[in-house]
């Protein structure tokens, strides 16, 4: 194969506004073409597919597998990823499942065993625990520079996706009704921004060994357009994981506003010397062993492929998984952004949700092993 043949099922929010303007780029064209378009909304594919250039627009997820796609992009609603995903993997295709890759540990295990069966790629956004300041994070604590770790802090919120500006018109690519996100299953901000913060802070201090937690809801109802949405999932859910060697965590995540102090999956890591956080200056890492107490660097951001337009488009960290996909398959590589630290993450959102039902502190089982994200394309 020379060139992989993609099909992206989903043609909403997180596409219109970033992957397809991504995908439609001509740089990336030695590589990988933008082959098909799917959704299930009647006409949306096929304006999408006009917009952007794409040969081929499908309302029928099974007949864009039948299409010459070698790779499927999954940008659908969460709750559809499972499904979606083994139907790819049954039909011979490579796989890209945009956060989150299921909503059960059991059906992440059923992804990673079908894709190790049919001998195909599964990459498994967010592939945050690649990113610069990540790595740096990863090496500043392992040169002991702050000391024994103690505690972190990281979580994400956002008020709600009724509220983006993309989704207030009343064409078809813009009209994208977001009321999945407050229903069963996939719905939540456990798995539609706490994956960020999770993926992020076990990339950086390893598997977490143990979970205890408290969630609900905040708000029952919630206006899209003058309709109401029932809200089913919690849209309020703390946790507290357990790494082992009490080394803990707190993670947060609600359809609730942030602030400066509490800004998107940006980690806080308590050391017993110093600590590290990020901010709008770069990385701070501050404490008796940095000459002068306190010190800032810009790490960068050289996320793969990440270049020329790409460098001014929205969503570009799912862009730079999708080609992180491409290339594991042109150079027949293993998935750094792997299905196993999703499945791992899975379970920690599952197993909070049960401790917070439950009153109980939940042992995990599932682990992952890092890998290094290297790109054979350039």
């Amino acid at each position: 194969m020379t060139i992989v043949r993609i099909g992206l099922a989903g043609c909403g929010s997180v596409s219109q506004r970033g992957l397809l303007p991504h995908l439609a780029q001509e740089d990336i064209r030695q590589w990988c073409e933008l082959f098909a378009v799917m959704d299930p909304v009647p006409g949306r594919a096929r304006a999408t597919a006009e917009k952007f250039g794409v040969p081929l627009s499908f309302e029928d997820y099974d007949e864009m597998l039948a299409s010459e796609v070698d790779a499927v992009v999954i940008a659908s609603p969460i709750g559809l990823h499972y499904e979606q995903a083994m139907q790819a993997i049954a039909a011979g295709k490579h796989v890209h499942v945009n956060k989150t890759m299921t909503t059960t540990t059991a059906e992440a295990d059923e992804v990673i065993s079908a894709a190790q069966k049919a001998g195909v790629k599964v990459v498994a956004s967010p592939g945050r625990a690649h990113q610069p300041s990540i790595r740096r994070i990863r090496e500043i604590i392992a040169a002991g520079e702050i000391g024994r770790v103690y505690w972190a802090e990281i979580g994400a919120s956002s008020s709600g996706h009724e509220f983006e500006g993309f989704r207030q018109a009343d064409d078809i690519l813009s009209n994208v009704n977001p009321a999945w996100y407050y229903k069963r299953p996939g719905g939540g901000p456990m798995y539609d921004m706490a994956v960020y913060a999770l993926h992020t802070i076990t990339g950086i201090l390893g598997p977490v060994k143990r979970v205890a937690g408290m969630s609900g809801i905040g708000l029952k109802e919630r206006m899209f357009k003058n309709q109401k949405i029932e809200v089913e999932m919690d849209d309020n859910t703390h946790l507290l994981l357990d790494f082992g060697d009490n080394v803990f965590c707190l993670l947060f995540s609600s359809n609730s506003y942030d602030g400066p102090g509490h800004s998107f999956s940006v980690p806080f890591i308590s050391g017993s010397e110093g600590g590290i956080t990020t901010s709008r200056e770069g990385l701070e890492i501050w404490g008796r062993n940095v000459e002068g107490w306190r010190r800032v660097e810009v790490p960068g951001s050289d996320m793969p492929f990440i270049f020329g337009q790409h460098l001014e488009l929205p969503e570009r960290h799912v862009y730079s998984d999708i080609m992180h996909l491409v290339d594991c398959v042109l150079c027949d590589k293993e998935p750094a952004i792997s299905a196993e630290h999703a499945r791992h993450v899975i379970e920690i959102i599952e197993l909070g949700y049960k401790a917070a039902e439950t009153g109980q502190a939940q042992n995990m089982t599932t682990t992952f092993s890092p890998r290094e994200l290297t790109v054979g394309l350039y």
